[in-house]
């Protein structure tokens, strides 16, 4: 007969066994109860979703990551984040709620990406959203939660870094960049500081390949032609789309010319079109690369980059108002008082995703071994709501830790107990297995964990099977227990054992392990 082909995890999956398992609920725990200290109500939505829901919400970056698949005519997708099913259920359900309402919730996700060291395509994230508060005070409540949680988690030792998108936005479409443009130089702001122009311009390329003329300097652009055509390319940008297409064909049957070509006559002008006004976005793309150039060079502490931030928007003509808020959000953070992490501005934060409409921030620790690493993430996406159906404009803003990640900082602490000390509970005849178990109920209601022994071993057997379960205690039960109403608890830390009468036992037991804690 063959034997049976070994059944191994999906790649990038994890199993997840006791000890780790115990650490990830104390974390969860600490984090959910911090929440709930501030009013943020949890709630438990589905891991399955509509696939169109990311796509609405997220856009390329997550799309390309999603698990998805058809099932009975339907596109359906596990959850690579939880923020769009909390705005789902809003959507559906708690439009009528008075605002704001504040939302917390826990679970696992799932995104198909490379695994590497502190990167799974199966996670936890615990998080919170504020739903309907605009303005600096509710930001300042998102950015103190997400700082003091980690406290509350056992991190001390944080940076807190705080980006926003308003200031590149606004000067892109300052430049009129066609929106596709916009979008993903918005994307790409930390990609530009990572690794160079030049690296952003060939991604572009391969995504929108019509943009390659775009993307070459402005002396490469067609306006270096005479004077002539210059003056007929200035007119047709200066036309709408409808008005330069009916001009181009009008021009063309005047002088009764037919285009020798398979492709329809409306095609071979469109692209034409196309092809001068993308010829017009060189300078502005060059004009948009030098300002996130400089963009990305405003990191550091609020004291130090908000004047230079402040120089930038002046020498720029963009909105004073976006630093105005921006430093009212850090003066109401400042009144909550201290934290013990670090707080520093970053202008070219952008973290990848599209949605975002103004801060945006990130929490950052080290590892033991001294690696940095993302712990927390979040941000401000006023417009996400009507996005996906809203009846009205409603603001929000949310964060979300990596359980994971965090417990990867905290593994070396000693502040997060793993599991609670356990009783074990030896009957050593059949008679005393009732016995065992009404010890056993008594102990579990006032919420000491007990493990009782379900098989015939030898006293020595089941001692050792309970120092190897990691028993802080023992009670043993045997025929002279029975008969004294009482029984023996042994303190397996140093072998010694205790007859203890019953009607004191659970007491004895709760001190001993009080007395521990």
């Amino acid at each position: 007969m063959p034997s049976a082909r070994k059944i191994t995890a999906l790649r990038g999956m994890r199993d997840v066994f006791s000890t780790e398992y115990a650490r990830y609920q104390a974390i969860q725990a600490r984090l959910e109860r911090h929440l709930r200290l501030y009013g943020y109500v949890a709630v438990d939505l589905p891991i399955l979703e509509n696939t169109e829901l990311y796509l609405r919400k997220s856009g390329e970056d997550i799309a390309a990551r999603l698990y998805e698949f058809d099932f009975k005519s339907r596109r359906v997708a596990l959850r690579p984040e939880v923020t769009a099913s909390i705005l789902r259920a809003y959507v559906e359900r708690l439009q009528d709620e008075p605002l704001p309402l504040r939302i917390q919730y826990s679970g696992p996700v799932f995104r198909y990406e490379k695994p590497q060291q502190h990167r799974y395509r199966q996670f936890t994230l615990t998080g919170a959203e504020l739903l309907g508060a605009s303005g600096p005070r509710a930001d300042a409540e998102m950015l103190h939660l997400a700082g003091s949680g980690l406290e509350q988690a056992g991190i001390s030792e944080y940076t807190l870094t705080i980006g926003h998108t308003a200031l590149l936005e606004s000067f892109l479409n300052s430049l009129g960049l066609r929106k596709q443009l916009v979008n993903f130089l918005l994307r790409n702001m930390e990609n530009l500081r990572k690794r160079g122009v030049d690296s952003v311009l060939e991604s572009l390329t391969m995504i929108y390949p019509e943009f390659e003329n775009a993307a070459m300097s402005p002396r490469g652009s067609s306006e270096a032609g005479d004077d002539k055509s210059h003056q007929l390319i200035n007119v047709l940008r200066k036309m709408t789309d409808s008005e330069a297409h009916q001009a181009v064909s009008d021009f063309l049957h005047s002088l009764n010319i037919r285009i020798a070509t398979n492709r329809d006559e409306g095609e071979v002008i469109e692209r034409l079109l196309r092809k001068i006004r993308e010829d017009q976005q060189a300078p502005k793309l060059q004009l948009a690369l030098d300002f996130m150039r400089r963009l990305g060079d405003l990191v550091g502490a609020p004291a130090d980059v908000l004047p230079r931030a402040r120089a930038l928007t002046e020498e720029f003509d963009l909105d004073p108002d976006i630093l105005t808020s921006l430093e009212r959000t850090l003066d109401c953070l400042a009144e909550y008082g201290e934290r013990s992490g670090v707080t520093q501005l970053d202008f070219g934060l952008n973290r990848g995703l599209h949605y975002y409409t103004g801060l945006i921030f990130e929490l950052h620790g080290a590892t033991p071994a001294g690696e940095p690493i993302q712990l927390c993430g979040g941000g401000r996406y006023d417009n996400l709501i009507s996005i996906l159906g809203g009846s009205e404009s409603t603001p929000a803003v949310g964060f979300a830790y990596g359980i994971e990640r965090i417990d990867s900082v905290l593994k070396s602490e000693t502040s997060i107990t793993t599991s609670q000390p356990t009783v074990f509970v030896i009957p050593l005849d059949q008679a005393d297995f009732p016995k065992g178990l009404a010890i056993a109920a008594d102990l579990r209601a006032n919420d000491i964990v007990v493990e009782v022994s379900i098989d015939s071993r030898s006293l020595r057997r089941s001692l050792k099977q309970a120092d190897r379960r990691g028993a802080a205690f023992v009670i043993i039960i045997g025929e002279d227990e029975r008969r004294g109403n009482a029984v023996i608890l042994r303190d397996m830390r140093n072998h010694q054992e205790t007859q203890v009468p019953l009607k004191d036992l659970t007491n004895s037991v709760a001190g001993l392990l009080n007395a521990d804690e």
